[in-house]
């Protein structure tokens, strides 16, 4: 059995939230050697994405992290 066989059948076993893992992370390998043609289309490929982009977009800026908070040295 070839590893991309074991990979299939091994996937049907995995509970479904690991699988959306999985897809993150076949999304992101995709992204790494350029099969995408921009980030858009990279982030819209993760499940749940866009949902979660407009979700933030509603968020008012008073509830915010500031980018300090995140990214001290920026």
């Amino acid at each position: 059995m070839s590893s991309r066989e074991y990979a299939k059948t091994q996937i049907d076993v995995l509970p479904e939230d690991v699988v959306e893992k999985i897809i993150e992370f076949i999304s992101f390998q995709l992204f790494s050697i350029g099969m995408y043609d921009n980030d858009t289309e990279y982030l819209s490929s993760i499940p749940g994405m866009k949902e979660k982009i407009k979700e933030g977009m509603k968020t008012p800026l008073s509830e915010c992290v500031s980018i300090a908070e995140v990214w001290a040295d920026v």
